[in-house]
């Protein structure tokens, strides 16, 4: 995804909402809700925390855990019925983690290079491996410091500065090697995120249950019709010629004026995230025209068929 859309909340809402508000909204309460007080499960004192209230950690109050969660995937279930794998495109953290490293994932040979970092690398093949290597480092310490922060979902920030370091802690169940489980657990979370950060996008398309979940949510139903990105119906497409702003802008860098591209949760499925949307309009801004892509269930418009872009099957 290399495409620059402008910073213009009226006329390219969907790259504003998405990348400004909805992304970073939702990464920083992920990542400060227990340092907030909002929601922590201390095992350290056997409470849980919610809205800055604490609770014993008791079978009444354990209920709420699975209770939560399960909820959480309703919600996620419900939302493709009507939107397809919205979450993906705009809640997603590997998703958003990984549209935001893209950077990082061309230093570390993953993507390609800026022109002149390339050209640079092939004068001096030393500083490509040296670069590499400490982008490697950087994306380590970076999945280190997200799984401390996950830590602090069962951990008390202050008790997790105040006790690191020290071997033997006495607790009621008698001494616990701190330190060593601490340092085991980091380091097993901090593999398992950086090969999550090498694996970007492929482990969305191929290996990300949710995504499959979400995919049967959407499509499962043969009678249902979920908003799909889709070209506007009798528009004239002569003006898109060789185009290829709506592919460069994806963050999967799949091109939506295929339909085959679109199926949901099979290879290469779009998230809806509708950065191509707004990158068309981009395009089309100086010839006034609107963007020939939209986001909406099939048959909105008089004489569009209803066809699914999932499943290329018309009514």
């Amino acid at each position: 995804m290399s495409f620059s859309i402008p910073f213009n909340p009226i006329r390219y809402p969907w790259h504003f909402w998405r990348v400004y508000v909805v992304q970073p909204l939702f990464w920083s309460l992920a990542l400060l809700s227990p340092v907030l007080g909002l929601y922590q499960m201390d095992v350290i004192h056997q409470r849980l925390i919610f809205l800055n209230h604490p609770y014993p950690l008791a079978p009444h109050t354990l209920m709420f855990l699975p209770l939560t969660f399960f909820s959480t995937v309703l919600v996620i279930g419900i939302t493709c019925l009507f939107y397809g794998r919205l979450f993906c495109g705009w809640v997603c953290p590997h998703n958003t983690l990984t549209e935001w490293l893209a950077p990082w994932r061309a230093l570390v040979g993953l993507a390609k290079a800026p022109f002149g970092l390339e050209r640079h690398f092939n004068q001096r093949p030393w500083l490509k491996w040296v670069v590499r290597t400490l982008a490697v480092v950087w994306g380590f310490v970076v999945a280190w410091t997200i799984s401390t922060l996950i830590l602090f979902y069962f951990v008390p920030p202050d008790w997790y500065f105040g006790h690191f370091g020290h071997w033997d802690v006495e607790v009621e169940t008698g001494t616990f090697h701190y330190t060593f489980v601490l340092l085991a657990a980091h380091t097993i979370a901090s593999l398992v995120g950086t090969f999550l950060l090498l694996a970007g996008h492929e482990f969305c398309r191929n290996a990300c249950p949710y995504g499959l979940l979400q995919s049967l949510s959407a499509y499962a139903i043969p009678i249902w019709w979920p908003a799909e990105i889709r070209f506007r119906y009798g528009a004239d497409q002569t003006p898109c010629g060789h185009c290829r702003a709506c592919e460069t802008a994806c963050p999967i860098d799949i091109d939506p004026r295929r339909s085959e591209n679109l199926i949901v949760g099979i290879g290469e499925g779009c998230f809806n995230c509708g950065q191509c949307i707004d990158a068309c309009r981009v395009v089309h801004a100086t010839r006034q025209l609107d963007s020939f892509l939209f986001f909406r269930p099939p048959g909105r418009y008089p004489g569009e068929p209803k066809t699914r872009v999932g499943r290329d099957v018309a009514e």
